[in-house]
């Protein structure tokens, strides 16, 4: 029987928290402030979108491999068996068995390590996190064109940092989602592994 296995701890260069600049929220400073607290929470998305497109590039780059492959294996397995027959050698058509298994294979490899679906799911966190920054750009935006060329009030200034929470608050919710699926992805294909284990036959074994 095989033990539990636990999912892996993400690499240490994983998306990184920027640090909060210091803000003194000093009369005649509150512009500044505000324009670092912008600052920080767009590279907060930034960040988290930079890391996501990096690593849709290399899961998307193994993913089309392997695709690749298993469609030239596959296409070989098939025609070898005609081959074999057409030049009267059919027991040569044996060999397409082994290249469908290795096409099988290299979408299972696929499946198991899951460079498709990270691909598929990094993009679409990176295009709402993009989305969500977008919004928050223009939010922003207006919040200051109501406010003017005069010093924010305090309510103001509080409103603005409830605006820049939330949107924080909204990129650190779509990592969430996604890790989640990415561990809940990762178990489920342990216990496959687990249970395909179980399955097959001791060696040895009448």
């Amino acid at each position: 029987m095989v033990e539990a296995m636990s999912a892996p701890v993400r690499r240490p260069d994983d998306i990184e928290l920027p640090d909060l600049p210091a803000l003194t929220w000093a009369p005649g400073g509150l512009r500044a402030d505000l324009a670092a607290l912008r600052a920080w929470s767009e590279g907060v998305a930034n960040e988290a979108v930079t890391w996501y497109m990096a690593e849709k590039r290399l899961k998307a780059r193994w993913s089309r491999r392997l695709r690749a492959l298993a469609i030239i294996l596959a296409t070989l397995g098939g025609a070898v068996p005609v081959v074999a027959l057409a030049s009267r050698h059919p027991e040569y058509g044996n060999w397409g068995y082994l290249l469908l298994a290795l096409a099988a294979g290299s979408v299972a490899y696929d499946r198991f390590f899951g460079y498709s679906s990270a691909w598929l799911r990094y993009v679409a966190t990176a295009t709402v996190i993009q989305t969500d920054l977008a919004d928050f750009r223009v939010g922003w935006a207006a919040e200051l064109a109501a406010i003017g060329d005069r010093e924010p009030t305090a309510d103001e200034v509080s409103a603005l940092i409830g605006v820049a929470r939330e949107f924080v608050g909204r990129v650190n919710e779509a990592v969430r989602l996604e890790t989640d699926a990415w561990r809940s992805e990762f178990d489920s294909r342990m216990g496959e592994l687990e249970v395909g284990l179980q399955g097959r036959p001791a060696m040895g074994g009448s």
